[in-house]
């Protein structure tokens, strides 16, 4: 896989979190159920409930708020690699050769050794749920919608 660094626009984390490119536009992401043209992310006075919930700080969210988050996290699925950690760029590459994606994905690093990958396909997102078991350097990969 090449990269090329030459001159392209700067990418806001959220832009990355959420897998807009910005100056490149996707047609067969732009009829998809996960497309950003439907409702912006924009909140409202009762959007956000904050409490305590036995000395817990809770968040609730509208119904509305929710409909825009599951659905930009409808191509995302968990995984954490079972007995050991591997870097973040080896993990990735293991995931792009095994998996061997149509679009590229954008992978994640979370806390205790998970990861979130996000797919720009609905085919490569149901091959990799499907297809397996994953194994990387012997060790199983779990795989969580």
């Amino acid at each position: 896989m090449m990269v090329d660094s030459g001159s392209s626009p700067k990418i806001s984390w959220k832009d990355k979190l959420l897998g807009i490119n910005p100056g490149v536009i996707d047609n067969e992401k732009l009829g998809s159920p996960s497309a950003v043209a439907d409702e912006v992310l924009e909140f409202l006075e009762g959007n956000i409930h904050i409490s305590i919930v036995n000395g817990i700080p809770t968040i609730d969210f509208s119904e509305r708020i929710q409909k825009i988050l599951f659905k930009e996290m409808e191509l995302t699925i968990v995984l954490k690699l079972l007995k050991r950690n591997i870097g973040y760029e080896a993990f990735n590459n293991q995931m792009s050769s095994l998996w061997n994606p149509t679009k590229p994905f954008h992978l994640m690093d979370i806390e205790n050794g998970y990861c979130l990958a996000k797919f720009q396909s609905i085919d490569d997102y149901t091959k990799v749920l499907l297809q397996g078991p994953w194994l990387i350097y012997g060790q199983y990969l779990t795989v969580q919608p």
